[in-house]
């Protein structure tokens, strides 16, 4: 396996397929292709741009190896960078294709914050000081890290959560400059670890903190529930459109994410055990973000044409009395409810913006009566804005494993 597929891979599992694209090759003109990047990971108005060195032919050399490094990885690879910063400016759009297959433009104006990565895999006879160099600056590109790859691996490893990554290369390259001007070198353990520790610039110690860390996944991780969304949906108004629901959870942290496992988890259980239990909710304010998941009243149909009716209705309406309570314009929903051996969880992702709503006021001022009445009534609001969508999945109850199905 080459570099490059290694990292299409490695990126695929952090950020999920349908936010990376290693497919990048276009054509401003007839007979003339171009490569954007060798590795894009977009989310939203956010990108990390990656640029790939493997050394093939390796010698035992140290002088020649560092040659190498100073020619591909300083030099030609930075050079990339500075390229594709300049495509982005002089095209309006460029076509890129995900690991899912789907192409979308993507436009440079567009992106507010671009996160530049050189990963280099270098030969065994690279000196140490090329294989600790930790950035590179361009007087055009600005600072881009440079990164060996099992140090790249180790980040999205131990980080996991696309926006705890975000963040750890917005520390890293703080931190980076900070050494770089007191004349103090601090490995990658040290940077991980304070960033972990949420020093303000890694000590002598720090990376005994990563070597503490443990990584709690059954408590905070999504990956399987929000990474296989595309093969496990069975209705859908547009082929597309779950990805904005994908690119909420993308730009929420790892300590969201845990809030929002255990509200699941709560919800799996009152289903299964046929529970009343009001819907759970929590405000992300830095994306202006509701979550809300709720299990389907057990006294309520969950299936056929009523059930449909009442799952949808509910979804929409106790999603948007999320939102409206919390005073946010942007909300995603989950409804669980069971069809036999099955869990089935609608979806929705809502964006109404927030004004004074009297009947809303006085539902959220009522308890259980109001978590039921507001399933059973017609849409609040009745008339949704475009952009409003559904969509269900269902996987097994006794594995809980995702799985598709009819019906």
């Amino acid at each position: 396996m080459t570099l490059e597929e290694y990292i299409a891979k490695l990126n695929a599992l952090a950020f999920w397929k349908e936010f990376t694209f290693s497919q990048n090759k276009f054509a401003p003109q007839p007979g003339k292709e171009l490569e954007l990047v060798d590795n894009l990971v977009w989310l939203g108005n956010y990108a990390f741009l990656l640029q790939l060195k493997e050394r093939k032919d390796e010698t035992e050399d140290a002088e020649v190896e560092r040659s190498w490094f100073r020619r591909k990885v300083l030099g030609k690879a930075t050079r990339q960078v500075r390229d594709t910063l300049r495509f982005l400016g002089e095209h309006a759009t460029i076509r890129v294709t995900n690991e899912r297959g789907h192409a979308f433009d993507i436009q440079g104006a567009d992106l507010s914050d671009i996160t530049k990565i050189v990963v280099f895999l270098g030969g065994r006879a690279l000196p140490e000081d090329c294989w600790h160099t930790q950035s590179h600056t361009s007087r055009t590109a600005g600072f881009i890290h440079i990164l060996a790859a099992h140090d790249y691996l180790g980040v999205l490893e131990k980080l996991r959560v696309p926006e705890d990554i975000r963040r750890y290369f917005s520390y890293r390259e703080a931190i980076v400059q900070k050494l770089g001007d007191a004349g103090v070198v601090a490995g990658e353990p040290d940077i991980m670890g304070a960033f972990l520790g949420e020093q303000d610039i890694p000590a002598p110690n720090s990376r005994e903190i990563l070597r503490r860390f443990v990584q709690d996944l059954d408590a905070f991780d999504l990956s399987r529930l929000i990474g296989n969304l595309h093969d496990h949906i069975q209705r859908s108004e547009q082929p597309y459109d779950y990805y904005r629901i994908m690119l909420e959870f993308a730009q929420v942290p790892r300590s969201v994410w845990r809030e929002i496992k255990a509200r699941f988890t709560k919800s799996l259980e009152a289903v299964q055990e046929r529970k009343f239990t009001q819907p759970f909710r929590l405000t992300f304010p830095a994306t202006g973000c509701a979550f809300m998941i709720a299990p389907l009243d057990p006294e309520l149909p969950a299936t056929g044409l009523e059930g449909e009716k009442i799952r949808v209705t509910g979804l929409q309406n106790l999603t948007y009395a999320a939102m409206y309570d919390t005073k946010v314009s942007k909300g995603v929903g989950l409804v669980i409810s069971k069809d036999g051996e099955y869990f089935q969880i609608d979806w929705a992702l809502l964006n109404i913006p927030w004004k004074q709503d009297p009947e809303m006021d006085t539902m959220l001022a009522k308890s259980k009566s109001a978590a039921q009445s507001v399933v059973s009534l017609d849409p609040v609001p009745p008339s949704l804005p475009p952009g409003v969508f559904f969509r269900k999945v269902r996987f097994n109850s006794a594995s809980r494993r995702h799985r598709g199905g009819g019906g």
